[in-house]
């Protein structure tokens, strides 16, 4: 049985890295390792890897003898769905190239899973009075909230941002190439 880690394997590195980026990729590639950012390989070069990868992970307008390693700067791994139903949205997912496609290598854009809360909002006043009185309001209908609230039901102290996401923690992405 093989004990060494197969091309085309892909892994979190959590290393330091040196003040300089090209002394960080000097140090993984003497190990057999690359970054996965997307950058276009030579066929000839890498010939395990691209048998590995082929033109999964191929933008438009790459050259016939090259092909990509796959970029996951600024994504969440997710393993592919198999048929279980757990990503109900597998048929938007896309390939580099822009082909739709749910095999591995394909990603899908962020997105925040549609969600209203009901409250009821206040009518016209019901009950007139005199000239310096309020009467009751009328409570009609349901209107919907303009925002995320916290679980005591107060907005504003919900965490907001340009994106939806979980907690997170960075790492490189790197990937075998030998």
């Amino acid at each position: 049985m093989p004990t060494s880690i197969p091309p085309g394997a892909v892994m979190a590195f959590a290393g330091k890295v040196t003040d300089h980026y090209a002394d960080f990729e000097s140090m993984i590639c003497t190990y057999g390792w690359m970054v996965c950012d997307g950058r276009t390989l030579s066929r000839q070069d890498y010939p395990v890897l691209y048998a590995v990868l082929g033109e999964q992970y191929n933008a438009p307008g790459v050259k016939n003898d090259e092909f990509c390693i796959p970029d996951y700067r600024g994504y969440f791994l997710r393993m592919t769905d198999m048929g279980s139903g757990r990503d109900p949205d597998a048929g938007s997912r896309k390939l580099a190239n822009g082909t739709t496609s749910s095999e591995v290598g394909s990603v899908q854009e962020d997105a925040l899973q549609i969600h209203q809360h009901a409250y009821l909002k206040t009518g016209d006043i019901n009950e007139p009075k005199g000239n310096n009185e309020q009467g009751k309001p009328i409570v009609t209908g349901s209107a919907f909230t303009s925002g995320p609230v916290d679980g005591t039901g107060l907005p504003g102290s919900v965490r907001t941002s340009t994106e939806t996401r979980s907690k997170n923690s960075y790492v490189y992405y790197i990937i075998k190439f030998i």
